[in-house]
């Protein structure tokens, strides 16, 4: 398994433990991603790798967060908040989160926080 693999499992894990019971799903599909009221779900999107020096890699992703359904956005922001407040909590390497609307594939617009990582240290080097 390559490593850009390797540290994607790795973060489907972390993200999974950090975040408990308020979890539904966290993969790579975004059509495999439908919170229901109470939970959030994290789409994994593909990274942004960077060489800054010769056989050294950075890898930089982005999450999706998005909970709740249309009748119920009003609540899942709170829920998307205390989301991210926990992955801070727990240590994850945050650079910052913003706000957007994301559409699930016959489901419409839901509210959503897309999460920029910095580069982790998931993996032994």
């Amino acid at each position: 398994m390559n490593r850009i693999n390797a540290e994607r499992d790795a973060l489907t894990a972390t993200l999974t433990d950090m975040l408990g019971g308020i979890v539904q799903s966290v993969g790579i599909d975004p059509a495999e991603a439908r919170p229901t009221t109470g939970h959030v779900a994290i789409v994994i999107e593909p990274p942004e790798v960077t060489y800054p020096t010769w056989r050294a890699i950075e890898i930089h992703w982005t999450l999706d967060l998005l909970a709740g359904t249309q009748t119920t956005q009003a609540a899942s922001l709170d829920l998307l908040t205390d989301a991210i407040e926990l992955l801070a909590e727990h240590g994850l390497n945050i650079e910052r989160a913003t706000p957007i609307t994301f559409n699930l594939a016959g489901a419409g617009n839901i509210a959503a926080y897309q999460v920029k990582l910095n580069p982790l240290e998931l993996l032994d080097q």
